[in-house]
């Protein structure tokens, strides 16, 4: 069974400088051993708690995560998912 987690990673960019991004990792839950990270998905750390509380409820197979978070970086953008100011 895997368990999905936020990751909080402090980047820098050559062209915006130093900023704080949420990337998504996912780990064996008997072990907490990561298997698979994508590093800076989100700049919301609301955005990656949802897509993080989808993949959990939903059971999502590790395999299946980098086409996640590609439709994800589309849909959260969406109305139905507003942000928080």
């Amino acid at each position: 069974m895997y368990i999905y987690k936020v990751v909080k990673e402090n980047l820098q960019n050559c062209e915006f400088g130093s900023y704080v991004a949420y990337g998504i990792a996912v780990c064996l839950k008997s072990t907490n051993i990561i298997l698979i990270s994508i590093s800076d998905v989100f700049l919301e750390k609301e955005r990656a708690k949802k897509l993080v509380e989808l993949c959990n409820k939903n059971n999502l197979e590790p395999i299946h995560l980098k086409e996640v978070v590609e439709d994800a970086v589309g849909w959260m953008n969406l109305p139905i998912f507003p942000k928080k100011s």
